[in-house]
């Protein structure tokens, strides 16, 4: 399988000079999940970023914003199974160190600095940004790995309209979403309501057993409601605005280990949890002058529950745990461009973040009450002296609890080197800083309020080309990185039966992200395209006195691919994906030994889907999919059982009104 890496990424790098040699023109070309441009814009320059395309974001109702980043982006998304925790690990660092927005709104929990993707559904994202290693402090602070933009916006070319998706998957599962449109050319509002619901009791063969029985995925159901309000408006003379509102209420069972040996109904873990994020938005325009503002608040609820059976039919609770987060902000913007060779922009942000966490289960009640209180500056200038170079400089400062961080200095750069095959030399440098989490610092037990701040120095290099023909396209992009971390915060376990956080290690994380995709037109009625994504990635503790020095870092795969290959044929489209991830290691110790690494694994998934024009502005859209096509065993966590084979149909309707 390591050799089928290095193949694909030999494939990525070659395909894009062979191809190129066939262009004779400057072009612009935008790919599925990144944009490139042979003349980048001054906004874009030296900046690593990656782009979700409307296509992806919209393919599947059931997918969340973890299975769309899964397969289309080298991030590494850590899921426990089917709607339960999904983070993401970006360029080898901690689900913490990548900073997730929603249309300006922090989605990160201030508690445990990361973010569960599978509560974010695809369909409630119109706009998706990656932006990877030092191009994160673009976008805030605090992203060693990077940072996550999500956005939504209205409906383009169509004021009126509704949309209906129907879904029914195995496992008895159903997804229902809805969408209206109604608005003018002044004002516009949207509506959507997403309902997914199932018993997601699916069998497996049970490996970490004796005997290797025939097991079912129990308690661990799921029913989730996401509600989405927006309302826009605006004319020449104020600008425009936006009113933003996402209500989620969802309730998981959480899934047995593979290695839990009881036998009882009873025992068994659940969660609810409801949050509420609105948000205002202003934006204006005075010739190359722009500047917007906007304010947001964002209320989580998180009710956790475990409890096991005492025998004769009564129970326990072993953690009864509620948390309450909340997080307010305001942040304003302006952005000048001087002709076409120079764009000054500026940004100035304010949050306070709560949190009130107790478990009632023990008898003596844990928790805690915190509060933090944030605000950034942010200048930068991008400038092109010439046509073929562009140079931008960044400086962020932060201010946290009544201290400053270090200044989080950046510098990009980028060359048109042959603007006939649209080929740019990109790179990059910033130092970087992430605070400490709430729950690194007050947990009870275990917090430690003495952590000092994670620090970090970044450095990339990339290489892309794009090029169009009359029926061909191709892109393709390879860049090398490195980040030094120092003081990363590790939680260790104590000799009084908990764990606690210190600073006791440094990473080092380098490695090699590669894209390409190729599109051929046969005629005007079909395309063929095929993409693939290699991501080498070594993250190792760099601490010397460590008895794990020089060792790969938990749940970081040192090799992952994915790719696809999508046919178009008048309205009948058909696509196949792969993904593969080698072998992850579970703990700090680095040792493959006593089922301390989760082995390699590869998933294929398959689908056909129709569409249907009536003259009468209704369309009609039927997929037919089929996920882990040739019934793979695997997990993605230690004992964490995952679906074998499943099925859905889809059956989606647009009207225009």
């Amino acid at each position: 399988m390591k050799r089928l890496i290095v193949t694909l990424l030999c494939l990525c790098v070659s395909f894009g000079f062979l191809r190129a040699q066939e262009s004779d023109s400057l072009r612009t070309v935008e790919v599925e999940e990144i944009v490139v441009r042979s003349a980048r814009s001054l906004r874009d320059i030296g900046v690593q970023k990656s782009i979700m395309s409307e296509v992806v974001l919209k393919e599947n109702l059931a997918a969340s914003m973890a299975e769309i980043l899964a397969q289309n982006s080298t991030i590494f998304i850590k899921s426990s199974g089917r709607a339960t925790l999904a983070t993401a690990s970006l360029r080898g660092t901690a689900p913490s160190h990548t900073s997730v927005t929603w249309n300006g709104i922090e989605l990160g929990s201030p508690m445990l600095g990361m973010t569960d993707f599978s509560l974010i559904p695809s369909y409630f994202v119109d706009n998706s940004e990656v932006f990877h290693g030092a191009s994160s402090v673009n976008a805030a602070g605090g992203g060693l790995g990077g940072a996550i933009v999500l956005s939504t916006s209205p409906q383009k070319g169509q004021q009126r309209g509704v949309q209906y998706v129907q879904n029914l998957a195995s496992f008895s599962t159903h997804d229902e979403f809805v969408r209206v449109d109604w608005g003018s050319e002044q004002w516009h509002s949207t509506t959507r309501v997403l309902n997914s619901a199932s018993k997601n009791n699916f069998p497996y063969i049970n490996y970490d057993k004796v005997g290797h029985p025939l097991e079912y995925n129990t308690n661990c159901g799921y029913s989730d409601l996401h509600l989405l309000e927006e309302l826009y408006w605006g004319n020449r003379q104020v600008g425009e605005f936006a009113l933003k509102g996402w209500v989620t209420n969802s309730s998981r069972g959480i899934p047995r280990l593979t290695v839990d040996y009881r036998n009882d109904n009873l025992t068994k873990a659940w969660q609810d949890e409801n949050s509420l994020r609105a948000v205002v938005e202003w934006k204006r325009s005075f010739g190359g002058l722009r500047l917007s503002a906007s304010a947001g608040y964002n209320h989580n609820t998180l009710h956790y529950i475990y409890q096991f059976s005492k025998g004769g039919g009564e129970v326990d609770y072993g953690v009864d745990a509620t948390s309450n987060t909340q997080h307010g902000f305001a942040t304003t913007s302006a952005e000048w461009s001087i002709g076409n060779r120079l764009m000054l922009s500026a940004n100035l942000k304010g949050s306070v973040f709560g949190v009130e966490s107790q478990d009632v289960a023990p008898l003596v009640p844990t928790g805690y009450t915190a509060q933090r209180e944030e605000a950034s500056s942010f200048l930068s200038a991008r400038w092109k002296p010439t046509e073929w170079l562009g140079v931008a400089a960044s400086l962020r400062e932060e201010w946290r609890d009544g201290v400053w961080s270090p200044l989080i200095p950046a510098l990009f750069v980028d060359a048109t080197l042959i603007p006939q095959i649209g080929l740019i030399v990109s790179g990059s440098v910033t130092r970087n800083y992430h605070a400490p989490t709430l729950n690194d610092l007050y947990y009870v037990p275990g917090g430690n309020p003495n952590l000092r701040p994670e620090l970090g120095v970044s450095y990339d290099v990339g290489v892309e080309s794009n090029v169009e023909r009359e029926r061909w396209d191709f892109g393709a992009k390879v860049t090398l990185y490195q980040s030094d971390i120092s003081d990363w915060i590790m939680w260790t376990p104590t000799i009084k039966g908990f764990w606690t956080p210190e600073n006791i290690a440094a990473v080092k994380s380098r490695g090699v992200e590669s894209r390409a995709k190729i599109g051929f037109e046969p005629n005007k009625e079909s395309r063929i395209e095929l993409n693939a994504i290699v991501a080498i990635t070594s993250s190792t503790n760099a601490d010397t006195e460590s008895d794990s020095y020089g060792k790969q870092l938990p749940y970081i795969p040192l090799y992952s691919a994915s790719a696809g290959l999508r046919c178009e044929w008048r309205q009948w489209e058909m696509n196949y994906k792969w993904r593969y991830y080698s072998e992850r290691y579970t703990t700090y110790s680095g040792t493959s030994f006593n089922g301390s690494s989760v082995p390699e694994y590869s998933l294929s998934d398959v689908s056909l889907s129709r569409d249907f024009q009536l003259k009468n502005k209704v369309r009609f859209k039927v997929r037919l999919e089929v996920n882990n096509l040739f019934d793979t065993y695997y997990q993605s966590v230690l004992s964490r059982p995952m679906p074998p084979r499943n099925y859905a149909i889809a059956l989606e309707c647009k009207f225009g009104l």
